[in-house]
């Protein structure tokens, strides 16, 4: 594993122990898929449990490590996965900004990992006192799901294509995100992440396609933090393999059909 994480969330190491379990698997998959790295590199990765704040990226960012913050009374596997999975994943998109789609992506990473770690622990768990745990993965997913889902007027949802297409250009126009609508979202676009793995190579690239873009030296923390997006500048930036997926995303999403009628 490239990353070293320092593990500082509970004062009991066991509990340290434990919840390296599950974030161990989740790491490791990071780079699978992701092979190029993160933007701004490989650094420690200190992780600690912040009642108020987390979860969360804390900034400034230090030039030497990154620190993430969750929001957890005691380590239960799901609820770890979920929030790590999410603040991890903005690593990969680049931690110094921040706007709708990694706010998107994030979600997405979210279901993918409760997804996969119950697939993954189901075959292969960690520890065998824990043979029976990966059900949990499963029933926390369709939990957040049922509550997001319950709050949406579903006869406007049956036309889901354009319904997404509305919650996006709800938060392109800069409305308060509703976290429920975010992840429904999220599990709409999920099949076109899970058609490839080449598809999470993507995420490296959402930073130099925001407006404005980060500086190009990885070092240089220095940056206006709330960006938009630019699809056109991330269908042209992405390697060949990936622009379909891409254009997908836009299909999806509406996004070139609202800038060319405005």
């Amino acid at each position: 594993m490239k990353w070293t994480i320092h593990y500082e969330m509970m004062e009991d190491q066991d509990a340290n122990e434990k919840a390296s379990l599950v974030i161990n698997d989740i790491v490791e998959e990071f780079e699978r898929l992701i092979p190029q790295g993160p933007p701004l590199g490989y650094k420690p990765l200190h992780l600690i449990n912040d009642p108020v704040a987390g979860p969360t990226i804390y900034w400034p960012l230090g030039k030497d490590f990154y620190k993430i913050g969750l929001n957890i009374s005691n380590v239960f596997f799901n609820q770890v996965a979920f929030q790590f999975s999410q603040e991890f994943c903005r690593l990969y998109c680049d931690p110094r900004i921040s706007n709708w789609f990694i706010q998107l992506v994030d979600h997405v990473a979210a279901l993918y990992f409760l997804d996969y770690l119950n697939e993954k622990w189901a075959h292969n768990p960690p520890v065998e006192t824990l043979k029976d745990y990966h059900e949990n993965f499963s029933n926390y997913r369709s939990n957040l799901l049922g509550t997001a889902f319950s709050r949406v007027d579903m006869v406007k949802y049956q036309i889901s294509n354009e319904w997404v297409k509305n919650q996006v250009k709800k938060m392109i126009n800069g409305e308060t995100n509703n976290r429920g609508k975010l992840l429904i979202v999220a599990y709409e676009i999920l099949g076109l992440f899970k058609e490839s793995d080449k598809s999470w190579q993507m995420l490296p690239y959402i930073g130099p396609s925001s407006v404005p873009a980060p500086p190009a030296d990885p070092r240089d923390v220095t940056t206006i933090r709330k960006t938009d997006m630019d699809f056109n500048r991330l269908t042209h930036a992405v390697p060949e393999e990936i622009k379909p997926f891409v254009q997908k995303l836009v299909d999806k999403f509406g996004v070139l059909e609202q800038e060319e009628s405005e």
